[in-house]
C-alpha cells in the first residue's frame, strides 16, 4: 500500500508540487567542477609546455614539432587528445570534408614509428587552427576556456549527482529520525534487490532503507531541467516497479523535481495516480517523514 497520509485531489497535489519544483539541482557553486577542471589542466602540463614552445613557428616548424612530440610521447593518445581539446573536439576520431582520422589505428601508427602518420595528424591539427591558438594566445588560459565551454555537457550528468546529494541528505535524516522512535534501521544507497518471485530479476535503486536488515523502503532519485520524452517513460517504468515492490512489502518512493515538470503537468498527474508516494524535495521536506513514521508504526 502506498505511504502516502497526506493525499490531495490529483489537481491540488499537481498544483502544489510546481509552486515549490526547484529550478535546477545544481547549487550556483557547483555549476562548474573547478577541482576537475584544474586536475585536467595539470595532467596536460607537459603538452602545454611543449606547444608553447611552437609560438611564431613556421608552418613546416610547428607541422614537425608537433609530430616530433607525438613521436616522442609516452602516452600518444593523451597528447592526440590534448591537441583536438585545444580545438573545441573530443571522441574517437575527427572528421571534416577532406577525411575521417580516427584516432586509435592512428595511436597505433605513431607507436610503432609511423612518422608519416604523425605528421598527417599535425598538418590536420595546424589546418583546424591549433597553430593560430598557440600564436595568438595564452595556451593554458585557452585550454581553461575550452574546458569551461565543455562543462555544459558534463552538467547533463552533474544535474542527476547533485539531486541525488540532495535525496540523500533527506534518506539520511529521516533514517535518523526513524532510530529515534526505537526502529533498528540503516540506509544504503545504490542497491541491488531481486525480486520476490520466479523471475530472478533484479532492481537497483538510488537508496534503500533497511529494518532489522530486511529491505524496507526503495528510493528512486530525478530531477529534469528541461522537459522530455523521458520522465513519461521513467513514470510508466516506475509504476511497474512500485508494484512489484509492494508486493514484496517494500515501500517504494520517488523523488523527483525540476523545472521539467512545468510543462509535463499531466504526466506528473499519471504518477502521482499511478505510484501516489511521489514527493519533490518541498513535500519530502514536509511530509516523508511523517509518512513513514506512520508506516513503520503500523498507523
Amino acid at each position: 500500500m502506498p505511504i502516502r497520509q497526506n493525499r490531495p485531489p490529483t489537481d491540488e497535489y499537481v498544483e502544489d508540487f510546481l509552486e515549490h519544483a526547484v529550478p535546477s539541482a545544481i547549487p550556483n557553486d557547483r555549476f562548474i567542477d573547478w577541482d576537475s577542471l584544474n586536475t585536467d589542466i595539470d595532467k596536460y602540463e607537459e603538452q602545454i609546455e611543449a606547444i608553447t614552445n611552437l609560438e611564431d613557428a613556421t608552418e613546416k616548424e610547428f607541422v614537425e614539432g608537433v609530430a616530433d612530440a607525438l613521436m616522442a610521447a609516452d602516452d600518444t593518445r593523451e597528447w592526440i587528445d590534448f591537441y583536438f581539446e585545444l580545438v573545441g573536439e573530443r571522441g574517437n576520431k575527427y572528421s571534416s570534408l577532406e577525411g575521417v582520422w580516427k584516432f586509435y589505428p592512428i595511436q597505433r601508427a605513431i607507436d610503432s614509428g609511423d612518422r608519416e602518420e604523425a605528421l598527417d595528424l599535425a598538418s590536420v591539427l595546424q589546418d583546424v587552427g591549433l597553430q593560430y591558438i598557440v600564436d595568438k594566445g595564452n595556451v593554458r588560459d585557452h585550454y581553461r576556456g575550452m574546458l569551461v565551454g565543455m562543462e555544459s555537457h558534463a552538467r547533463k550528468n552533474r544535474q542527476g549527482l547533485c539531486f541525488e546529494d540532495e535525496v540523500e541528505e533527506r534518506v539520511a535524516e529521516v533514517t535518523e529520525q526513524l532510530r529515534n522512535d526505537g526502529h533498528d534501521v540503516e540506509y544504503d544507497d545504490e542497491y541491488t534487490t531481486a525480486y520476490n518471485d520466479d523471475t530472478g530479476q533484479e532492481k537497483t535503486v538510488d537508496f534503500a532503507i533497511f529494518e532489522d536488515g530486511d529491505l524496507s523502503v526503495a528510493f528512486e532519485a530525478n530531477c529534469y531541467k528541461v522537459q522530455g520524452s523521458k520522465p513519461s517513460e521513467i513514470r510508466r517504468s516506475y509504476n511497474h516497479v512500485a508494484q512489484r515492490m509492494r508486493n514484496d512489502g517494500v515501500v517504494f518512493v520517488w523523488i523527483t523535481d525540476g523545472q521539467g515538470w512545468e510543462s509535463m503537468a499531466n504526466v506528473l498527474a499519471e504518477s502521482y495516480n499511478d505510484i501516489v508516494d511521489v514527493y519533490n524535495l518541498y513535500q519530502a521536506d514536509e511530509h516523508l517523514a511523517d509518512d513513514l513514521l506512520s508506516d513503520f508504526n503500523g498507523a
